[in-house]
This record gives C-alpha cells, structure tokens and sequence, in this order.
C-alpha cells in the first residue's frame, strides 16, 4: 500500500508525464498590513486617498504587464484576463463597497479591501453561473495586488519566477493570471496546485502554454519542498514524491497536444477514414471574432451573453446597447452560424439583496427571464433587430420543463410582431435551440423536440447535476467524472435520439476541449464541437489523424471498463491509445 504523504491525486488539466525538480511559487500576500476597525472621522479621508492611490498604481502595473506581452506568442487569453482585471478595478461593485466600509464601518482601507474582496468573491462563487465561478480568482488576483499597493510594495516576492535558472516543476497553493503571464515558461516542465479544477483559468493557461498540469491536489504545496524531485503525471492525475527509478527513468518532458506543427486551417476537417466533423468556436466577447475567422472556425458555437453584465457594469444592458453588440458580432462572423444563449444567470446578479439557499438549483436561466419578462423581452427584441445581419441561432438555457420553451416562443412571437408594428425589418427564420444540462431534459428528451430546430449539450452543469456534485468542490473533485458509466450512457441516449428525430446537435461544454473525450465523443454520435478558440488547432489536429472504426472500438473498452469504475485504466487505455 502507498504511503498517502507520497502519492496524492489530483485533476488533469493538462496530459503530460515529467519527473523533475520543485520549484515552489511562495504566497505572495502580506501579513504585515495593520487592519483597524476603529478609524476616526478625521481618519477616513486619508484612508480613501491611500485607497484612491492603490487603485492608480493596480491599474498602471497591469497597463505595464499587458502592453509588455503584446507580441509574446500563446500570450492572448492571459491578456484578455488582465484587461478584464484592470477594468474590474474601477468597477463600482468594488470602489463604493470599499468606500461604505471606510466610512460607515470604520475600517482602514487594508482591511475594507479584505472584507470587501472577500465577499465579491464569496457572491461570484455562489452565484450558480460558472461564467461567473471561474473569473472569482481574478477577484482574488485584483485584491493580492491592491493591498501590496496599499503598502506602495511591488509583487516582487516570485520575481525569480522571470529568469529561472534550470527546468522546474512549480508547485503553488494556487497560481494567479498575473503570476503566470510573468513566468518563465520556457523552465517550466510542469505545474502542481492546491486548489483550481478543470475548467478554471489556471487550466485554461496550461493548455494555452501546452504545461503538463495537475490541479485540486489540495496539500502538496505544504508536503514537498525546494530542490526535491518528483514525479508528476498528469496522464493519470497524481503527483509522486520520491518516486523509484523505474517510474522515472523514461519521463523527460513529454505532453500529448504541445507539438505544434503547421496547419492548414482551410482543411474540411474529417477523421482518416473520412468522417465529417464541424468545429466550432466558444466566443467569450466580440473581440474574439477575428481568431475565430483567422482559424477558420465554421461558427461561433455559443456566445454567452451573460458577458454583457461584465462589459456594461453600471446598468443592465439596454435593447439597444445588446444590439449594437450582436450586430457586430454577425457582421464579423460573414454569415458563418452564430449561436448566442440567452442570458443564463440568476437572481442573485440582478436583484440586490436577493439571496437563495442553493442557486446552482434555483432561479436561475430560463426560470429567472420568464419570470422577468421585460428584461428577457429587451433582450429577444435585440435579438431579432440584429438577425437581418448575418446568421442568427438562439438557445435556450436550463430547460426544465416544456412550458419553459412555450413561454418563450411566445415571447418571441410578441417580440417579432411589435417590431414588425415599428417598422424594424426582422429574419422570417431564426432557429432555436435547447441546452441540455439538466437530468430532466436529458431523460425525457424527446418530450422537449417539438418545434425545436437544434439541441446543444452543456457538458459542465449536466455532469454536476447528474453525480450531484459542484464541479469546484475540491473535497470530492474525484466525483466529477466524465468517464462514469451514467454521463457517457447519457451522452450517447442524447446522440441516438437526436440523429433518430433528425436534429443537429453540438457539444459545448469543457468536454469538448477534453482530449480523452473527444474521441468518444465522436464515436458516440456527435459530429459538430464547439470549443474556446486557443484549442482550435490542437482539436482540429487530433480529430484528423484518428478513425471513427478505432474510435468505436475504444469507446466500448471505455464503458465496459467504467462500469467497472476503474478510471486509471480507463485513461491509460486512451493513452496507448493515442502512441498508437
């Protein structure tokens, strides 16, 4: 039996096997800010200017940071983080509450930023939207910065981080987007972290940068120290210290997706034996537009608009604010599909003070627009102003009943007819689709087809509603599972009954960007992904030098193996899978 001080698990974020040596990335936060709750009337002025100066010197360090990784290749979707940052340090989410607890509370500006970092924090992760769970860390990064600044420091404390001397494995409590863009990834062999998951932004950065990573490891930062070596292999998501030579002397650096070779993105893409799949991209802002076209994507596959609240912080967006936005993005897309989802975020954004037990299960999606009719009708009228200027698909979020979809074809139809009535020109056709992730709409899914004209799978909430499990819960991370035997059987019931009714379906989740999934994917039935844009090539790669036949053969072995729940074997399965 192991020793559990040796081996622990963790989640694959990046494939990749590398035995090497720990170089740990220290916390970088400051115990020595004094926090006081007693200020003075003839204190608070100068808290807020102390404030007000901190904010100044945030926005100028990651103005520096972006402008001086203009130009580094693999670099782009760190940047969008960090202009996200430097826009969210002004936003009056953050300054008024930082502001009310200097003045109303009594707090110094060390400890009104604390509280208040905290608490957003806290709102983001519960506000049962994974768009939003996966940028709380950003909240967390803006904070780290602000108090050092408080106390006019630079981040220097990982400055080595720039010029690594030799080949490292990093290991972190956690790793922040400005930490990452500045290191040295030219040393870096592998990164181990406490804390993330597979969807979170230090996931997203490895894969950019092809790193071999493991996150959720929960305690390895406080078991291994500088200069040991260690065995880190994120093809069956565990991390070995003192490893023996036989488990280490055929690991030099070596990951599955992080050769790069020359492309020709024009290419149809089908499998070797002549299997037609479409790839699609996730657009995160209309920015996004220009790779997605300069990869030659064959559409946006979903355009979560709830980004419109992170754009447009001080109201909610307006009619003809969401229009100027979405006739933008399908100009640019050149009539290539374009499926935007309606807002799906709930009660706990728009209503202050609103506060539910359990949002992941409460108002929230399709539930929360029909029960505010007049937001969701701004937003559908928006919708169908900017149609006539390219090729417009509308999805549905969190479907859970028939009449969810009733309602909103009925709103639709108001919508179409009251401009119609002011003289807007509006496309006679614009399809709509279902998202499903819910186990209600995944089991009873052929009650939910009628006048349905596309179907979309959101992989991320449909697995943590079927195992019962929050996908950022670190504690049982291992229950979240793409290859239990219930999500893959659930997965290929949606692919049987969609090809039997004859309606296109896609996979937009994290799934699709998961390289032991994809093949099972396609051997399952599905023929279009959409994926983030960064992974277009690699995907494109991969799907292209497979067989559907080989694909069949180890979806099988897969599920013969998952009931059986032997994960370990199931990946090492797919990994000699891909030697060969």
């Amino acid at each position: 039996m192991v020793d559990e001080k040796i081996l622990f698990y963790g989640i694959t974020a990046y494939p990749g096997v590398i035995f090497g040596k720990v170089r740990k990335v220290r916390n970088s936060a400051d115990h020595n800010l004094i926090q006081r709750s007693d200020l003075q009337a003839d204190e608070i002025p100068g808290e807020i200017e102390l404030f007000d100066s901190s904010l100044n010197r945030t926005e100028k360090e990651l103005t520096s940071i972006i402008a001086e990784n203009e130009q580094v290749a693999g670099s782009f979707e760190l940047r969008e983080i960090l202009s996200s940052q430097k826009d969210m340090v002004r936003d009056p989410l953050l300054y008024e509450r930082v502001i009310e607890r200097i003045k109303i509370h009594g707090e110094n500006a060390p400890l009104a930023v604390e509280t208040t970092i905290r608490n957003i924090y806290e709102e983001f992760m519960g506000l049962g939207d994974s768009f939003f769970q996966d940028r709380a860390d950003h909240i967390l990064d803006i904070g780290k910065r602000i108090s050092k600044n408080l106390m006019q420091k630079n981040l220097s404390l990982n400055e080595p981080l720039k010029n690594l001397p030799e080949n490292v494995i990093l290991v972190a409590r956690d790793l922040t987007p400005s930490e990452m863009i500045n290191l040295d990834k030219s040393k870096v062999l592998g990164i181990a972290t406490d804390f993330g998951g597979k969807t979170g932004h230090m996931a997203i950065i490895a894969r950019n940068y092809g790193i071999p990573t493991i996150v959720g490891l929960r305690n390895i930062y406080s078991n291994v120290e500088d200069e040991e070596y260690i065995l880190l292999d994120a093809d069956r998501g565990f991390l070995k210290k003192n490893p023996h030579i036989e488990e280490f002397k055929n690991f030099g650096y070596r990951s599955n997706l992080s050769e790069h070779k020359e492309w020709n993105s024009k290419t149809i893409l089908k499998t070797l034996d002549g299997e037609r799949i479409y790839l699609k991209a996730n657009l995160e802002n209309e920015e996004g537009c220009e790779e997605i076209l300069e990869k030659n994507a064959e559409g946006v596959g979903l355009f979560r608009s709830e980004v419109l609240f992170l754009q447009i912080k001080d109201h909610t967006p307006t009619e003809e604010e969401q229009f100027v936005i979405y006739r933008r993005i399908l100009k640019k897309m050149n009539e290539k599909p374009v499926v935007i989802r309606v807002f799906d975020i709930g009660a706990d954004k728009f209503e202050l003070g609103a506060h539910e037990d359990n949002p992941f299960l409460g108002n929230r999606g399709i539930r929360y627009l029909i029960r505010h009719p007049n937001l969701f009708k701004e937003q559908l009228r928006a919708l169908l102003r900017a149609s006539i200027y390219g090729n417009l698909k509308i999805l549905i979020p969190m479907i859970t009943t028939v009449k969810e979809i009733e309602r909103t074809k009925e709103l639709l139809q108001e919508c179409r007819l009251e401009l119609l009535d002011e003289g807007y020109d509006v496309k006679d056709k614009i399809p709509l689709g279902i998202m499903i992730e819910t186990p209600s709409c995944a089991i009873g899914l052929e009650n939910y087809l009628h006048g349905i004209d596309f179907l979309s799978i959101g992989t991320n909430d449909l697995l943590q509603y079927l195992m019962a499990v929050g996908r950022n819960n670190y504690s049982i991370s291992d229950l979240y599972n793409p290859f239990h035997i219930v999500f893959l059987q659930t997965l290929e019931n949606i692919a049987i009954i969609a090809k039997k009714k004859k309606i296109p379906i896609s996979i937009c989740g994290e799934v699709a960007t998961d390289p032991d999934m994809i093949g099972l994917l396609i051997a399952m039935g599905f023929r279009e992904l959409s994926v983030s844009a960064p992974f277009l090539h690699e995907i494109h790669e991969r799907i292209s030098h497979t067989k559907l036949k080989d694909m069949k053969s180890l979806l099988k072995k897969v599920k013969a193996l998952s009931l059986l729940e032997k994960y370990f074997e199931i990946e090492a399965l797919i990994r000699e899978q891909d030697r060969n």
